[in-house]
């Protein structure tokens, strides 16, 4: 990935720990990491676009990260909802110089890869080839970037597909449930529009759209490229400049982006199922953004709440009480505050109890916050995951990339252990009080109407209903 950082396991920036030297202590109970990181160039072409560069020589692999600041699902127009996402996604399905099937055959010739997509912040994608092909990566790299065409077949068949797609997910609860909750949480605010359309938005959408789209989003100095792999970076430069240096500078149309306000009291959607067997939920409120300087304790924190399977809402809900086969809690990397949601499913009969114990669950949290040893163990399982899955270009690509998308610089990760280790059972009381609200709760339930309405009523006032057939979320 790029694709999406943001649903990695740890967050995104932690990749860059792959490249780190791992140097234990002596007599330090948790283990303690000096980071040394690899050297990087940062530049930018003449026409703004932004280019990292990492020589990695260890095998022969070249590794492309990009992110559109400009591409995504906050920039589609009210109800061209799926407007982002349909045009990343039609970037390899035609150029000015290739048709979609000359692209797949010369990817498919040199084994080479290509995946885009869009979340609410940008438009992201990744490419690999072996390093011997590094030339046609670039040139392909910039074709599908600089000159799509979007052809009328293509974009029909896509549609249809994404059409399709929200009816199939509709099938399974858990593939919409956060859609709903984010469209409850944050209503009329761009966070709350779906990046994947809606049955009654992308049907409405024409290819003569998508390109005005493509030409005001889709500039230069917008693009974030990072490479990583095993290249010379000055001959990496002379290519980038070739391939990238003639598509001409221009602005960008991007929206101001205000920070979501959680709503006044409690607020709760039921999405009727009538053929469920199992009740989804999904409840909480408007987060932080990623650049919040309590983003790395809070990760501290929700490691011992919902980040683990010994967190105390899956030990509550799946070890203990057998409710379910696993909850979860998290807060989403965004570009302004984001998401915080605890989220589970349950028997239709068991529903009840299942809200009932997760809000117990919380309310513990508050009450008794976390102690020296609950913390010491969430320090030494993050610490623990720090590294070892961490290791490929791809990953170290996609976190420089973000790293320059959030406008941080590469010595955040200098101090992240140091933050870790720094947080006490007092910052986290602080941190469990701002972050873990008990009250004005957002609440999503999807199952059948007959289960979870008795329950709903016990959770909020403000209730509004509606068919997992009905167009939209």
């Amino acid at each position: 990935m790029i694709m999406r950082f943001r649903n990695f396991p740890m967050p995104a920036l932690w990749l860059l720990a792959a490249c780190c030297a791992l140097v234990p202590v002596p007599g330090d109970a948790a283990q303690d990491l000096k980071i040394n990181l690899p050297p990087f160039v940062t530049y930018q072409l003449d026409n703004g676009m932004t280019v990292r560069l990492m020589e990695r020589h260890q095998l022969p692999l070249v590794n492309f990260v990009w992110i559109m600041k400009s591409g995504g699902g906050i920039c589609d127009p009210a109800g061209g909802e799926g407007m982002a996402s349909l045009t990343v996604q039609l970037l390899r399905q035609g150029t000015a110089n290739r048709t979609a099937a000359q692209i797949s055959e010369q990817l498919d010739f040199v084994g080479g890869s290509f995946r885009a997509e869009a979340s609410h912040d940008y438009a992201s994608g990744s490419a690999e080839f072996v390093s011997k092909d590094a030339a046609l990566a670039v040139d392909l790299l910039a074709d599908l970037l600089c000159h799509p065409v979007f052809p009328e077949e293509e974009v029909s068949k896509l549609i249809k597909q994404e059409v399709d797609g929200i009816a199939e997910a509709k099938e399974v609860p858990n593939e919409v449930l956060d859609r709903y909750y984010r469209r409850l949480l944050f209503g009329a605010h761009p966070y709350g529009r779906p990046v994947s359309g809606t049955e009654t938005s992308l049907p409405r959408i024409t290819r003569e759209q998508l390109v005005k789209f493509y030409q005001a989003q889709y500039v230069p100095g917008q693009l974030i490229l990072s490479v990583v792999g095993d290249f010379k970076t000055e001959e990496m430069r002379r290519q980038l400049a070739v391939a990238f240096g003639g598509w001409k500078a221009r602005e960008a149309v991007v929206p101001v982006l205000k920070p979501p306000q959680a709503s006044p009291g409690s607020h709760v959607l039921l999405v009727e199922k009538p053929d469920a067997t199992q009740t989804f939920f999904r409840l909480g409120s408007v987060g932080l953004a990623r650049t919040s300087p309590d983003w790395i304790p809070l990760q501290v924190v929700n490691t011992l709440f919902g980040g683990r399977f010994t967190s105390m809402i899956n030990t509550a809900l799946r070890i203990d009480s057998g409710l379910t086969y696993g909850a979860r809690s998290g807060f989403s990397s965004s570009l302004v505050a984001g998401e915080f949601f605890i989220g589970s499913f349950t028997k239709n009969e068991t529903t009840g109890p299942a809200l009932v114990k997760t809000l117990e669950v919380l309310r513990s949290l508050h009450e008794k916050g976390v102690t020296d040893e609950q913390l010491r163990s969430a320090k030494n399982y993050l610490e623990g995951q720090f590294g070892p899955t961490l290791e490929t270009n791809d990953q170290l690509a996609g976190a420089l990339a973000e790293l320059a998308f959030f406008g941080l610089a590469p010595e955040y990760l200098t101090t992240y252990l140091e933050r870790v280790e720094a947080v006490t059972p007092e910052d986290a009381r602080r941190l469990i009080r701002e972050h873990y609200p008990l009250e004005n709760l957002s609440v999503v339930l999807i199952g059948q109407g007959k289960v979870i309405e008795p329950v709903a009523a016990k959770l909020g006032k403000d209730i509004q209903k509606k068919s997992i057939t009905e167009p939209g979320f």
